[in-house]
């Protein structure tokens, strides 16, 4: 089992690493000292895994319920994690409880949201079950619900207490959920953890995948985005880099009403978008905008055409949370590994890129 160390302001967690570690897992003392707990599981991650799971909650049964939640995009609402709040209450969970999340990001986020503001906040535990839960989503505290205006408009910062990654669950993940996850890999890979970027290119779909290889990726990419939250828990600077392709792919997201579009398809989208502006703009060379394409192309992380309203998708972005003084913000590249916030794209380059590579 690997492990690997994380901070944010007054937080500490561990990140462990491993194959077939849930049971493990759920004996730390993050979990046993708890009165109570609720386990927040993805329906389907539970339909997949359910004999595992239930298995490895036999060393707290005494102490958990399990409540599974359909974890489509649409459900990570304000008013189903109302629902959610209304059955903690019934469970009778105080301030020595906490909550477990068993799932992708949208449970990962939804259920961290619930935790942080139930009695003014409790623990939550992320047991992530896809590659883009493992690399991202679980790591840096950020949890929210969508508004019907924008994803994750409401949420706040909550560190874990602990994050359990468990390569079992990764057998299982249908090929478009692995590339969803490959999609923030490769984010990775380009804003700073440069090592990445040559494992994805020596690699195909197929060999990628084997677990030792995917074990690797996980660790340099969770060790790489703790060390960013590390320095900047609450995005007021350089965290920000994190959020580069999501201002498109957000907003890709939120004109489709989450429907017919994948997080890391919307990203990839997002990242090939970027990484054409910056070519034409003169902050990427011919080779490194090339680069990035083939490896997007190599493991199909984009669709080839979208049948999409362009100016809808640009009015989209108006909403995005990184904005501030009426001006679109993005995170552009000055070279591999060298990402810059807070950046503008002349309004007609960025249509004009949209319009070509999308449509």
């Amino acid at each position: 089992m690997r492990r690997i160390p994380a901070s944010a302001g007054n937080a500490s967690y561990e990140i462990l690493i491993g194959s077939s570690i849930l049971p493990e897992s759920l004996r730390r003392e993050e979990l046993v000292r708890h009165e109570s707990l609720a386990v927040v599981a993805s329906s389907r991650v539970y339909q997949l895994h359910g004999g595992y799971i239930d298995a490895s909650l036999d060393a707290v049964r005494d102490r958990c319920r399990l409540l599974l939640f359909d974890d489509r995009e649409e459900n990570k609402s304000y008013a189903m994690a109302g629902q959610f709040l209304e059955r903690f209450l019934e469970m009778k969970l105080n301030r020595r409880s906490a909550v477990v999340s068993i799932g992708g990001g949208v449970t990962g986020d939804f259920a961290g949201y619930c935790a942080g503001v139930y009695m003014r906040g409790i623990p939550v535990v992320h047991v992530p079950t896809t590659l883009l839960a493992m690399v991202d989503s679980s790591i840096g505290g950020k949890t929210a619900v969508n508004l019907s205006v924008g994803k994750n408009i409401a949420g706040m910062f909550r560190q874990p207490s602990l994050v359990a990654s468990d390569m079992k669950f990764l057998k299982t993940l249908p090929d478009p959920e692995f590339r969803n996850g490959l999609s923030e890999v490769l984010k990775h890979a380009l804003i700073g953890e440069t090592s990445t970027l040559a494992i994805l290119e020596k690699n195909d779909f197929d060999s990628i995948r084997r677990e030792e290889r995917l074990a690797e990726l996980v660790a340099l990419s969770a060790a790489f985005k703790a060390g960013v939250v590390e320095r900047d828990e609450l995005e007021i600077g350089m965290r920000a880099i994190l959020n580069f392709g999501h201002t498109i792919g957000h907003a890709l997201e939120s004109f489709t009403g989450y429907r017919g579009i994948s997080h890391g398809e919307a990203v990839a989208t997002g990242i090939r978008v970027k990484a054409e502006v910056c070519r034409r703009m003169g902050l990427l060379s011919d080779a490194d905008a090339g680069r990035i394409s083939a490896v997007i192309d190599a493991y199909g992380l984009m669709r080839k055409k979208w049948d999409i309203d362009i100016e809808g998708v640009i009015g989209h972005m108006t909403y995005d949370k990184k904005n501030f003084g009426g001006d679109v913000n993005f995170v552009l590249l000055k070279g591999l590994g060298k990402p810059n916030i807070n950046q503008h794209i002349p309004p007609d380059l960025l249509r004009e890129v949209m319009k070509e590579l999308l449509c």
